[in-house]
């Protein structure tokens, strides 16, 4: 937030409305520069006479002019600035270098280095270097001195080779920082990408939680509220036992929701451990729709082992979501299901009649049926549902591999026990 003070601590910058940012400020270089070399030509007679030819001061100004045109465009144009540059110091350097010329030209030269192609940058230094090597063979030459010559070197290569080199570390900074700043935001790109993902996948897991808590038991409710509805003259027992069966069913529904919400709710790992739903404990699921009216056969196939905690949890979701369907779905009011305990996986398969009719109207793509499926496919497993000969099959596929032996192989089915009850 703007502190609204800050415009009287600060001056706001003048700008010209005709100038973009960019170019006021080389212009404001140019023009730094070209007054900074007046004053020392006029002032301090900074420049160098040949003693061929001695021209007037005025006409020294001309190089001076043209170098402060060219460090207008040394962002902006970087090689119009170069070549007018070049061509105005040539001439500075014939009338008699002067001391505020070198200085705009090698500025001219650094912004070709930063604001130029790597390409430009890289001729202009092998260039200002053949420069740099035929001035001191020339130095060399006319005077035969080894001062000459390692002041020749040192002038000519403060102005031609030193500030292309500066341009170029600078510009390789900029290039570190750019990648710097893109690799930062990619990174907080794919934080935020992965965020959303982890957001995603947690509700996911919230809206399957909560629709295996409070599906199961509000069918029961549902089917034993429609039942005795549907009957008109129902005698007292069976109405209580009908009223039993939806009063147990919503105390646990209420309890489980409960549970989970504390859960939710705790900002710290809870202190006892959850406990969490097993496949061995399905007898509750099962005794509780068979009370509500749904006839179930049991079929155990292999040895019954412990299973690791995720896959159990799957595997019990699975069974309560199979049988809440079958509840409201299944007609006759009947269920077939079968464990097999294999060497790498644990199968459930079910299957139940359906209406004929019905059977074309049953959605595929149903929240329980939904929920099933990713459970599966999250542990690797295989997972399909859907009509088949009339009759509505499930079968889910879980890899778990071999753990601790808890039974013994049951193969026997429990239709008898069913028809008992």
């Amino acid at each position: 937030m703007s502190d609204p003070t800050s415009a009287w601590r600060r001056p706001a910058p003048v700008r010209l409305p005709w100038l973009p940012p960019p170019v006021l400020r080389d212009c404001a270089i140019g023009g730094a520069t070209a007054l900074l070399g007046v004053l020392m030509l006029f002032l301090a007679d900074a420049y160098v006479d040949w003693g061929i030819w001695q021209p007037a001061v005025p006409l020294r100004l001309v190089p001076l002019v043209a170098l402060a045109v060219a460090e207008c465009h040394r962002s902006t144009s970087p090689r119009f600035a170069l070549a007018l540059g070049t061509a105005a110091a040539v001439v500075d350097i014939t009338l008699g270098p002067s001391v505020g010329g070198l200085i705009m030209w090698s500025d001219v030269l650094y912004a070709a280095s930063v604001y130029g192609s790597s390409r430009l940058a890289i001729r202009l230094l092998y260039g200002n270097g053949l420069f740099v090597a035929a001035a001191a063979t020339t130095a060399w030459i006319l005077s035969r001195d080894l001062r000459a010559l390692t002041l020749t070197i040192i002038y000519v290569g403060l102005v031609g080779i030193s500030p292309l080199l500066t341009g170029m570390s600078v510009r390789e900074h900029r290039e570190k920082a750019e990648v710097e700043r893109l690799r930062s935001a990619q990174t907080a790109r794919l934080a935020e990408l992965d965020h959303q993902a982890a957001v995603a996948a947690e509700r996911a897991r919230m809206a399957r939680e909560l629709h295996d808590v409070v599906a199961n038991h509000l069918s029961a409710v549902a089917v034993q509220s429609t039942a005795a509805l549907s009957v008109k003259s129902l005698d007292e027992a069976r109405l209580r036992e009908t009223l039993e069966v939806i009063r147990e069913s919503s105390v646990q529904g209420l309890t489980e929701m409960r549970r989970m919400i504390g859960l939710l709710r705790s900002d710290n790992a809870p202190d006892e451990p959850v406990s969490v739903p097993r496949l061995a404990e399905t007898d509750r699921l099962v005794e509780h729709v068979r009370r509500a009216g749904l006839t179930v056969h049991i079929e155990v196939i292999g040895v019954v082992r412990e299973l690791p905690t995720p896959i159990d949890l799957a595997a019990y979701r699975v069974v309560q979501e199979t049988l809440t369907n079958a509840l409201k779905h299944a007609a006759p009011q009947e269920l077939r299901m079968v464990f097999a305990y294999r060497a790498d996986d644990v199968v459930i398969t079910s299957e139940n009649g359906v209406d004929p009719e019905h059977v074309t109207r049953l959605p595929g793509a149903k929240a329980g049926l939904i929920g099933m499926a990713e459970r599966v496919s999250l542990l690797g497993g295989a997972f399909e549902a859907g009509p088949r000969e009339g009759r509505w099959h499930v079968r889910a596929e879980l890899p778990c591999g071999a753990d601790v032996v808890l039974g013994t192989r049951h193969d026997s089915s429990s239709e008898a026990k069913d028809g008992a009850a």
